[in-house]
């Protein structure tokens, strides 16, 4: 098969498999890891060697997407609010984790240098599995707000402790001397340099969306961006992720009210692209690790040890960081999701250890990668689950509505005002201007014979009558009405009314009861309507 039909099979059969597991309540993440695993290398071979090769352009593409709008959640704002305890969690979370880890694992293995390793490696958290539950929960809090802000600073200090124990394990192994330069300041000058090329492309981005009227070549501008992230990153051996999540959080900031739909449409138009993506992670993962028993001890050993280290730890941070009992309750459960970071952390420490180790070197790296292979298959599939419940239980979930999400769910029905008080045409001025008051709204139609729709007085138009002194005792209703252009029908959308208002440039439109029907029975008004949308969107 052709790689163009494998793409596109691999799509269709994961947003199956998302929908059958979303109806069960599972994450739809799970469900595209677990169609990967079925058409991968543990069963079907599908989706294996040259084929995942070819597909890893868009990977490698879709990590930059998924890192750009990781960094747009890092904004001034959160952190002067949350700052504090986001990164206690941070350091509590990580740092337990590693400790614990290393640990267990010399405990296990006899060897302090494996300990040291492995530590590091538990320390990450899969930023992509994490925020895809987010996402597709709409989760808005200050748990989700911590959740996003410490898997995009979680590559950093998974950098900086690889670094330490790499260096340490290596001066172990190989008996040479222990430098602190190595070990703290090669990870430091990485991170820096993801810092430096995502605020420089972000710079360039932040400058030229301004003069880019049309949204769409916006995106695309971005889109673009990214890729020149990405791609130089991959170039320069740098971090992707880092690198376009510093390019994110430069546009967030520089454009904090501009960025906010262009970080929404984004994340919507690279949907196919997510569910690819993890339909490769799950064609990777190899359930063949579980029957090798020599390894279960280490991987039974390593899963407990960080799960306790980042749930304890998050405790702990939290709690030191003043974040609320909830956030530090919860956000050690919801950071267990184990991935790519992890996964790369493997395969140097196994490219390291085969290098500096003559002997023994080849099977100390099938039994680090073996053991993250073995352990990122369960944090894969048991991780997201657990995101779901902590935002669950935090009352955090479809909270992250925007005003589309509010005028796509509502008829006109919903958001009518039917406090008016309509006139008939013979009906003198006093009387007009006695319904303005009952009324609960600036208009009031206007009536004629059988009750057919003539047009409607506007306040405005009730004053300029009021102005010609000698002739507010002849004028009547139907002398001073305004015919409406437009009217909508209770049945109809509010979308497609909210389309009128902006498009004509008009502040009021009549409901009739239908087409066949035209009785006003409502009003439209677009100053009450937007604040009817608003108070929506802070429920």
């Amino acid at each position: 098969m052709n790689t163009l039909l494998l793409i596109g099979l691999a799509v269709f059969l994961g947003v199956i498999s998302g929908k059958f597991f979303q109806r069960i309540k599972i994450p739809q993440v799970v469900g595209y890891i677990l169609i990967g695993l079925f058409i991968g290398k543990s069963f079907l071979h599908i989706f294996e060697g040259p084929v995942i090769e070819g597909m890893m352009p868009v990977v490698n593409f879709t990590l930059g997407i998924i890192g750009f709008i990781i960094g747009g959640y890092l904004k001034r704002d959160v952190f002067s609010k949350y700052g504090r305890s986001v990164y206690a969690i941070l350091l509590g979370e990580g740092i337990l984790a590693f400790f614990l880890v290393a640990a267990v694992v010399t405990l296990i293995t006899k060897k302090l240098y494996l300990g040291l390793l492995f530590g590091a490696i538990a320390s990450a958290t899969d930023p992509a599995s994490t925020t895809s539950v987010l996402w597709e929960y709409r989760s808005k809090g200050p748990l989700t707000t911590t959740l996003a802000s410490i898997v995009a600073l979680d590559d950093g200090l998974a950098i900086l402790l690889y670094g330490f124990a790499s260096v340490f394990a290596k001066a172990m192994v190989t008996k040479e001397s222990f430098s602190l330069l190595h070990s703290f300041g090669l990870p430091l000058w990485e991170i820096c340099q993801c810092v430096i090329l995502g605020c420089l492309a972000g710079f360039l981005v932040s400058k030229s969306v301004l003069k880019i009227r049309e949204r769409e070549l916006v995106i695309a501008f971005i889109l673009g961006t990214v890729g020149i992230v990405a791609g130089v990153s991959l170039w320069l051996r740098l971090d992707l992720i880092l690198s376009c999540m510093a390019l994110g959080t430069f546009v967030a900031n520089s454009l904090p009210k501009k960025s906010e739909p262009i970080f929404a449409s984004i994340r919507e138009m690279s949907a196919a692209l997510y569910i690819l993506f993890f339909v490769v992670v799950g064609s990777q993962l190899n359930i063949q690790v579980f029957f090798q028993t020599t390894l279960l001890l280490t991987v039974l050993g390593y899963l407990l040890s960080r799960s306790a280290g980042k749930i304890f730890g998050s405790m702990l941070g939290g709690k030191i960081g003043g974040a609320r009992p909830e956030v530090s309750r919860y956000s050690g459960i919801a950071l267990m999701t184990q991935g790519g970071v992890a996964m790369g952390l493997a395969l140097s420490i196994s490219q390291n250890m085969a290098i500096s180790l003559p002997v023994g070197g080849k099977e100390i790296a099938v039994l680090i990668m073996n053991v993250v292979a073995a352990t990122t298959f369960i944090v894969q599939l048991i991780g997201p689950p657990l995101v779901k419940l902590a935002v669950t239980r935090c009352n955090e979930t479809f909270k992250d509505v925007t005003r589309e999400d509010i005028v796509n769910s509502l008829s006109v029905k919903d958001v009518m005002q039917t406090d008016f008080v309509p006139v008939s045409e013979n009906s003198s001025l006093g009387k007009v201007i006695q319904a303005i008051k009952e009324g609960g709204t600036d208009h009031s139609p206007v009536f004629g014979p059988e009750g057919r729709h003539i047009g409607s007085i506007a306040l405005n138009n009730l004053k300029e009558a009021l102005y010609e002194e000698e002739l507010k005792d002849l004028l009547l209703a139907g002398d001073i009405a305004v015919p409406d252009q437009w009217v909508v029908t209770q049945a109809q959308s509010l979308k497609e009314a909210m389309e009128i208002f902006e498009e004509r440039y008009i502040d009021y439109i009549p409901v009739i009861e239908s087409q066949e029907s035209p009785k006003v029975i409502g009003v439209l008004e677009y100053p009450s309507l937007i604040q009817v949308i608003n108070r929506k969107m802070l429920v």
